[in-house]
Parts: C-alpha cells; sequence; structure tokens
C-alpha cells in the first residue's frame, strides 16, 4: 500500500496514475468541473475533470476526512 509520503515523492504524471488505481467513489460539480473522489489506500485523491476540454486539469491527495464534505451532499438515503 502506498503512503502518502510516497505519494508526494512521484512525478505529476505518476500521481494521477495512482489516483486513477484506487477505488472511485463518487463525484462532485465544481465550477463547471466533474472532481471524481478516489479512495488510494491510506489517503484519498482527488481528479478535475474538464468535461469541455475532455481532459484532468489538476489531481490532489489528502489524508483525514474533513475533506469529504464537499461529497456528503450528494448522499442519498431512503426512508422507510
Amino acid at each position: 500500500m502506498l503512503t502518502m509520503e510516497q505519494y508526494d515523492a512521484l512525478d505529476d504524471t505518476e500521481k494521477a496514475a495512482v489516483i486513477l488505481q484506487g477505488e472511485f467513489l463518487a463525484d462532485r460539480e465544481e465550477n463547471g468541473l466533474i472532481v471524481q473522489l478516489y479512495s488510494v489506500g491510506s489517503f484519498y485523491g482527488e481528479l478535475f475533470y474538464d468535461p469541455l476540454a475532455n481532459k484532468v486539469l489538476r489531481w490532489r491527495a489528502f489524508e483525514g476526512t474533513q475533506q469529504l464534505s464537499p461529497y456528503l451532499a450528494h448522499i442519498r438515503f431512503n426512508s422507510r
């Protein structure tokens, strides 16, 4: 399992590839971009995708759960 420290040592191309190899969890929209959330072992990664340009513009990785809050609004619970 890759640690955050090992991830930080990768070059930019490798960083994006590592995130894409993670487990897709959710997506959201932000300023016209689609932000995709992945679980990458002990941390999370986000890819910021521009659907008009059809390319990933940037990515970031983070540890902990505080930065997951933008995704909570998209979780739907069935009431019975």
